[in-house]
């Protein structure tokens, strides 16, 4: 092709897109230019305003990562036409044409960033808690003192020191949090003293992040001392995350977050789960569900793969199979027939068989030798981080999300993934002692947020939810089984059989429910 009728090409693939009501930025348009001797103009642009129109991508501009999916499925499309050139043993056909799992071509890449299960050494003594709260302490001021806007804080005890009415600046953890009247009062206290702060309802903003404070959580104080040693405040800092570019993967592969199988229970979802795995062999779904499974590589599991035994009152007459062992046998059953390229990362839940504390080491594997003979399975503690193809994802079954659910104003099961964010602005995934959620005093404190994810996948209350705060997406994954009595009871309508699907080179999300799928 000569200059002029190139560059005429170009002119007409980027007018089409401005008619179709787009905006395309500089990277995108040289992209584009670097491309368009190798494919078909009209294709490019038809492909490009079909994933616009689709809505799976919001978008008013067309960026260059759009333009390299575009490229991409393309790319795919070709590849299964040519199908004389694919290797007969990833071709396989059920009855719906060749199912070509694109995820079976592309090697895993996976990184451990952080897993406890090798690490515990709690010894429960009065010294190991001073040293689990001094730890926790200390690694939180460190985050919370790379804001520029803490910068310049002083300890308790100086602030203390300082006259009637002057500024001050300063760093504790909160052990203590009343409400009088319209007043919010709490104390904050770090190595060497405490001081009682006041929160008047002076300004909405600052009453809102008052409510929104937790016992034991690490903030930054900002007012001036009153009398009594009273430090009045005119804001709160929390550690926060900031706003996040987050990582993609270069290949168009996705990654599937689910939780909370419950195994054994005489109300786990069997034949939803067998339909899921129908659909990730290519069996079920329409052409679009098809594809979507063709790039599956990753599942996420966050916990509670089995329903267990003896957890709760009555429990052995909610279940079908009353082994832990059987249980995890039947479980390994199930999953052995996941296809062997696609990769499984499973963390532990209160359900599981293995400590209840926080946090919590891999699913112990005398109790689920079967689950451990499966290659593609890889079991981690509780709460992990990993990166898949260069995705950093946060993993926490998430038990302590019942404390922020009691200690959170308009926070509810509806919501869910409110509550999430609210653990990131404090950088903790259990920031309060002495609820629901049980952690043992180890010398690091495990639930601090230091890493920033780029998602963070949480289950436990078995319902769906997702959100994404500051670019981090945040998803709560819903679970596989019926409405329990104890759900009944308390007003909480289960979502099970749903599974959010997360494409690693766009952080697009699909959601797909196995109670309607077409087979």
């Amino acid at each position: 092709m000569d200059k002029n009728s190139f560059e005429e090409e170009l002119k007409k693939s980027v007018e089409k897109i401005f008619e179709a009501g787009y905006q395309i930025d500089g990277e995108a348009l040289n992209f584009l230019r670097s491309i368009l001797d190798s494919v078909n103009p009209e294709t490019i642009v038809k492909t490009i305003l079909e994933m616009l129109n689709k809505g799976s991508h919001r978008k008013i501009f067309v960026d260059k990562e759009l333009v390299e999916e575009a490229l991409t499925k393309i790319q795919n499309v070709q590849k299964v036409e040519d199908s004389s050139t694919l290797k007969p043993e990833i071709m396989v056909e059920y009855g719906k044409g060749v199912f070509h799992p694109y995820a079976k071509e592309v090697e895993s890449k996976i990184e451990v960033l952080r897993d406890p299960t090798n690490r515990i050494a709690s010894g429960g003594s009065l010294e190991d808690f001073s040293s689990y709260f001094k730890d926790r302490f200390k690694r939180l001021v460190k985050i919370l003192s790379q804001r520029l806007d803490v910068k310049g804080y002083i300890n308790v005890k100086d602030a203390l020191k300082e006259r009637s009415g002057a500024k001050v600046k300063v760093v504790g953890m909160v052990s203590e949090k009343v409400f009088r009247g319209k007043k919010i009062f709490f104390t904050i206290e770090d190595f060497e003293a405490a001081a009682p702060v006041i929160v008047q309802q002076t300004k909405p903003e600052l009453i809102k992040k008052a409510q929104e404070i937790f016992l034991d959580q690490v903030v930054c104080v900002v007012g001036f001392k009153g009398a009594n040693d009273l430090i009045i405040a005119e804001d709160l800092i929390f550690p926060d995350v900031p706003y996040h570019k987050p990582n993609r993967s270069k290949e168009p592969l996705n990654l599937i977050l689910t939780s909370d199988f419950h195994v054994g229970s005489k109300v786990f979802e069997e034949k939803l789960v067998n339909r899921f795995i129908d659909w990730l062999k290519g069996k079920i779904g329409k052409e679009k569900d098809r594809e979507i499974a063709g790039k599956v590589k990753y599942i996420i599991i966050a916990g509670d793969l089995v329903d267990g035994v003896g957890l709760y009152p009555q429990q052995e007459d909610e279940l079908e199979i009353k082994d832990i062992y059987k249980q995890y046998k039947f479980a390994a059953k199930i999953f052995e027939q996941i296809p062997d390229y696609i990769e499984v990362l499973i963390i532990p839940g209160n359900h599981d068989a293995t400590r209840k504390t926080l946090p919590q080491p891999a699913i112990q594997k005398r109790f689920a030798e079967p689950i451990y003979q499966i290659p593609n399975l890889t079991l981690l503690g509780n709460p992990s981080q990993v990166k898949v193809h260069g995705v950093n994802i946060l993993i926490h079954h998430g038990r302590s999300l019942e404390d922020v659910l009691t200690s959170l104003p308009n926070v509810n099961h509806q919501n869910i993934v409110e509550a999430m964010a609210q653990l990131l602005k404090v950088r903790h995934l259990s920031p309060i002692y002495g609820q629901k959620t049980p952690i043992a005093p180890e010398p690091r404190d495990w639930m601090v947020v230091e890493n920033i994810p780029d998602i963070y996948h949480t289950g436990h209350l078995h319902v769906f939810g997702y959100t994404n705060y500051k670019g981090i997406w945040l998803v709560n994954s819903g679970c596989w089984q019926k409405q329990t009595s104890y759900q009944k009871k308390m007003g909480i309508t289960p979502v099970f059989g749903v599974i959010p699907v997360i494409n690693l080179q766009t952080l697009t999300q699909t959601t797909i429910d196995f109670k309607n799928m077409s087979l």
